[in-house]
């Protein structure tokens, strides 16, 4: 998953939501990471959920569809996802999508010493061009996905997918209800299992 759905998942696991983001900045094992065990239980739920989206048989069958760019289809459809998560916000959320955004930069702001300069510097950019919100807007897709064919070791021109997408937006949307409610319920089960121990 990208950043939107992250940050609504620590909400509604009511974990870290700077964990939960920082699980795309820094490598190694949580436990060995220089962070408050909030931060660390929020970068683990990060790793967790990449883990269960990446195998998830809805997201198996989105990157299939993909063709040549199924090599990226890890990246491109988390973005996606974040796309139908904006769009339909409301389906999962009982604040607007703007509103929530807002707080989220908010908390986001307290926390920023002590932490990677490539995770502030994100986060600052995050806030100032407002990416939570802008996830509902498909320019804003485009442009995601153009900054990150720029990073690739290869770049590679990940918009491709978009024409795919278009064509099939109905039926993803469909699908990705279900999906996210399954997500939902596995964080919600890995934070109360972790709890218990």
């Amino acid at each position: 998953m990208n950043y939107l759905a992250h940050v609504h998942l620590a909400n509604v696991t009511n974990t870290s939501k700077t964990g939960s983001l920082l699980g795309d900045f820094v490598k190694g094992q949580v436990s060995g990471l220089n962070f408050d065990n909030e931060i660390k239980q929020g970068i683990q739920l990060h790793r967790s959920i990449d883990s269960f989206t990446d195998a998830h048989r809805y997201t198996r069958s989105l990157t299939v569809q993909l063709g040549k760019l199924r090599r990226y289809g890890g990246i491109i459809i988390d973005v996606l996802y974040d796309h139908q998560l904006a769009l339909n916000f409301d389906q999962f959320h009982h604040q607007s999508l703007n509103r929530f955004a807002k707080e989220c930069y908010a908390e986001l702001d307290t926390e920023l010493a002590a932490l990677p300069d490539s995770y502030v510097k994100t986060v600052k950019e995050m806030k100032q061009m407002d990416w939570l919100s802008g996830y509902g807007e498909l320019p804003n897709i485009e442009r995601a996905l153009i900054g990150i064919s720029k990073r690739l070791k290869r770049p590679v021109d990940l918009t491709q997918c978009l024409d795919w997408y278009q064509t099939n937006q109905d039926n993803i949307e469909l699908g990705f209800s279900e999906f996210y409610t399954d997500l939902i319920n596995f964080a919600c089960k890995q934070v109360m299992n972790n709890s218990k121990n």
